[in-house]
């Protein structure tokens, strides 16, 4: 079911403004975010205030990239139901890194079987909160 254009702008929103907020923690001025987004500081203020239609889909993916934000967690906040495989350029930036840890052979086994549990747990209590699965 889509989302009220409303309820989507909101949500986007309050996405944006979770991205800027991350991207200002990492030290990230206004004008190095249009530079690695090539996304304009008015735009995305703008998408941040909630101001305007919804955002054109080809920009989302520009902000995204240019923060290394999977562009799935946009197109969810927008109501957007997008059926692709995860890939490396669509994983999580924290889920690829504990790819790659769980995947180095100098690694210790006991880091990793303390990361394959926390993974674990923490998807169970993802499923607990989950509606009904889908058939």
């Amino acid at each position: 079911m889509a989302l009220a254009p409303d309820v989507a702008r909101a949500r986007f929103s309050r996405f944006v403004a979770r991205a800027l907020r991350e991207a200002r923690q990492r030290g990230l001025t206004d004008p190095e975010i249009r530079r690695l987004t090539g996304i304009h500081p008015s735009t995305f203020h703008k998408w941040q205030s909630g101001e305007g239609g919804l955002p054109k889909l080809d920009k989302v993916q520009q902000f995204c990239r240019g923060l290394e934000i999977p562009p799935a967690a946009a197109y969810a906040a927008l109501g957007i139901d997008e059926q692709r495989e995860a890939t490396p350029e669509t994983l999580d930036p924290d889920l690829s890194r504990l790819a790659r840890i769980l995947a180095d052979p100098a690694v210790p086994e006991v880091e990793k079987q303390a990361i394959r549990h926390t993974i674990r747990m923490l998807a169970r209590a993802a499923r607990a909160h989950d509606p009904e699965p889908a058939e």
